[in-house]
Order: C-alpha cells, then sequence, then structure tokens
C-alpha cells in the first residue's frame, strides 16, 4: 500500500479517522474509529474544546483489534465543513529553475507559492490551493504536475480556499492540543467532489451533502467547488419533529427515523410504531402514516424550502440553466428511507445522484468526506500541501 495516511473529520456530531493509503489508484482503508461528540459542537460552532480535544486524544493512538499493532497518529488531514468558505481563482507563472528547463516540483511549489501569496482579508486565511490546470510553453496543458517536462516557465490555475481565520485555526488548534500535526486542511465539498470524479459523476452538479446539523450545498463546475453555501438544518431536525408529534424522547424519534424513514411498502397488518400520550393527555399508538405524515411535513414545509432558497440566493448572478444541473446528494442524511422519492418528485426535471462509498470498510455514506480526503492526500496534485516536506505520518508499534 502506497502512501499511508490518516484522514480526520470532525463534523457537528462526531469525530471520525480513517487510516488507509492507495492500491492501483484506488482509496483502500486498513483502519478506522468514530467518536461521539454530540453537544459539544452546534451547527458549527465550538462549544466545548477541552472535551473535543479529551475525544481526540483518546485517537491518537489507534489499535487493530486483530493484529494489536496501534496506529500512532501524528501528521493527519484534517476534512471540516465549508462553513464560511469562500472560493477564488488565481493566476501564477514563473521561470524554471534548471538550467536544463526540466520542470521539477520545486518549480511547480514556487509557482503555488506565488498563489499562496495573493493578498486576503486580516481575519481570513487560505486553507488550500487547488490547481485546474499547468501550463507550459507551447500551450501545452496538464491536469497533474508536469514534472519532468521542458519548459522555460511553469504556468498554472488554480482555485483558492479562504475561510475565516478564527475557525480554522480552532479546528487546528482541537488536533494540535491532542498531540497531532495538520498537514492539510480540506474542505468536505472538495473531498467530495475528488471521489464523485473518480466515480464517474458528470463534471457540473449541484451537490447536497446532507448532515445531521447542517446541510451544504455547493455548485461543482469541471469537477470543483465554485461556489458554496448552508442552511441550518439537518437529519437531527427530523428526530425533533418526530418527537414533538409523537411526544417521545428525541432518541426513540431517531430510532423511528433510522429504522423505518417514509415507508414505501402497503401492508395488510399495521403494527403500532409507539405508544406515547398525546399533547391531549391520552395514550395513542402511532403508526407508518402518522410517521410518513410528518416526514412529509418536514420536507416539504421546511426543508426543500429553505434549500430552494439557498439554491435562488448562492446562484443568483449565474445563468437560470445552472438551476437544472444534476443534484448528487450524499451525507448521514441521505440514508433516510424514502428520500430518493421524495427528491425526485420535488425535482422531477433534473438527474438525481445519490453518492455512495463503495470502498470496503466505510460504505456509509458518512464517510464520503474522509475517503475523498484520502484520495487527494495519496495523489500528488501540486496542491498547496504538496509543498510541505513528506514525512510518514503513520508509525505502527507492536503492542
Amino acid at each position: 500500500m502506497e502512501n499511508c495516511v490518516a484522514i480526520v473529520e470532525i463534523s457537528n456530531t462526531s469525530v471520525r479517522v480513517i487510516i488507509g493509503g492507495s492500491i492501483d489508484g484506488e482509496p483502500a482503508i486498513i483502519q478506522k474509529a468514530e467518536r461521539q461528540i454530540s453537544g459539544l459542537i452546534s451547527r458549527g460552532e465550538i462549544l466545548d474544546e477541552q472535551k473535543i480535544v479529551s475525544i481526540l486524544s483518546e485517537l491518537k493512538d489507534i489499535e487493530d483489534e486483530k493484529t494489536h499493532l496501534i496506529y500512532e497518529l501524528n501528521d493527519v488531514t484534517l476534512v471540516i465543513p465549508p462553513v464560511g468558505l469562500e472560493i477564488y481563482e488565481s493566476e501564477k507563472s514563473t521561470l524554471v529553475v534548471s538550467p536544463s528547463s526540466i520542470v521539477d516540483k520545486l518549480d511547480i511549489s514556487n509557482v503555488i507559492s506565488l498563489v499562496q501569496k495573493e493578498p486576503i482579508e486580516s481575519d481570513k486565511v487560505i486553507v488550500d490551493i487547488i490547481p485546474d490546470y499547468f501550463k507550459l510553453e507551447g500551450e501545452r496543458y496538464f491536469l497533474d504536475p508536469p514534472v519532468g517536462e521542458t519548459s522555460n516557465s511553469v504556468y498554472v490555475h488554480a482555485k483558492v480556499h479562504v475561510m475565516l481565520r478564527k475557525y480554522a485555526d480552532t479546528y487546528r488548534r482541537l488536533l494540535e492540543s491532542a498531540g497531532m500535526r495538520v498537514r492539510r486542511i480540506c474542505v468536505s465539498p472538495n473531498a467530495l467532489s475528488v471521489y464523485a470524479h473518480k466515480h464517474g459523476v458528470s463534471k457540473d452538479y449541484l451537490l447536497v451533502d446532507m448532515g445531521a446539523q447542517i446541510t451544504n450545498i455547493t455548485l461543482v463546475g469541471n469537477n470543483a467547488p465554485i461556489v458554496t453555501t448552508h442552511i441550518l438544518v439537518g437529519g437531527n431536525d427530523l428526530s425533533f419533529a418526530i418527537a414533538e408529534k409523537f411526544n417521545c424522547s428525541v432518541e426513540e424519534a431517531n430510532k423511528l427515523k433510522e429504522t423505518f424513514g417514509k415507508f414505501e411498502h402497503e401492508l395488510a397488518f399495521k403494527p403500532s410504531l409507539i405508544r406515547a400520550v398525546n399533547a391531549e393527555g391520552v395514550e395513542t399508538d402511532y403508526y407508518n402514516e402518522d410517521l410518513d405524515h410528518v416526514i412529509d411535513l418536514f420536507f416539504r414545509d421546511n426543508y426543500f424550502k429553505q434549500i430552494d432558497n439557498a439554491l435562488m440566493t448562492m446562484l443568483k448572478d449565474y445563468p437560470p440553466e445552472v438551476l437544472k444541473l444534476p443534484l448528487v446528494v450524499c451525507g448521514g442524511f441521505s440514508k433516510l428511507r424514502g428520500l430518493e422519492k421524495l427528491i425526485k418528485e420535488k425535482y422531477p426535471e433534473q438527474e438525481i445522484i445519490f453518492l455512495n462509498s463503495d470502498v470496503l470498510g466505510v460504505r456509509h455514506p458518512k464517510y464520503l468526506p474522509l475517503v475523498g480526503g484520502l484520495m487527494c492526500a495519496t495523489h500528488y496534485k501540486g496542491a498547496l500541501s504538496d509543498q510541505k516536506n513528506r514525512v510518514n505520518n503513520i508509525e505502527r508499534v507492536d503492542k
């Protein structure tokens, strides 16, 4: 396995880690771990840094239950939500250093460093630079760094990912306080677009990442994020709506949501899903049709309306046909039973694609940002993090 690396994601509800690399250009996972942090982050706002650091410290050393090897996480790639993400384009060029005019990684580093020097506001920071393409003399274009080619100059066209400094620094500080060095920050839409491109999704689409507390919406063009926004609604809000309707605990509501979702089959026998005391104080049985009704109302009167408003605002300066691009749906909330039918009924003129992981060991869509982050970390693209000295970021220790 080539380039064994660790990828860490801090979401609103959990911390996830995967350790893996690349086999014949495909992502391969050798270890994964997850810890719940519900209540410690609220819709992107970190409420208790100390507890999150404590949980991250537990993940610093991950033991393989079969081999009893301990994987020590030193350098990591951090995947974070795109809250406040701004994406700019930059064009830079530089002369090739070598007298023989052979392009070296040093030349790629030099031209990317020119992009990194782009002036930005003092309260913001460049978290990543993603080359769209390189160009050499003779109008020769390359998607990957043209190392070994001959040219007197190197030109790059790149996407620059900018976030609020305090936001990026806070996430970085969490990991560094737990003893991990952050080698790269990768925003989740970029990781997801890398995975989608590898798996044949068309190059232009609207990406809808349905999380527990936040839904991120991104316009992807030519396989790269162009602009992104979010709504403060997710799977947890549906659980709250079910709990309110059925007068039950959020835990019970969440179980109903995950077990049944919107039931798609007609049954001759209709068992009660839950018995609870209603608003009038009467003990009541609730059935599939009652749960379906809550789910229908949630999406019709709340979720879809917020998505439509977010799309209209985000795309107000783009041609109207952009709104008709395929919808690529992913995220943990996308596993809701019956969701595909709901979305297709709401957007009948658009192609709907549900993005799922096909990587052994991490097939749930909640792992997709990490798998995409792994693909970014194991492929030399000339990105910002590729300019740093590569070190072994995983150490295996016999127990």
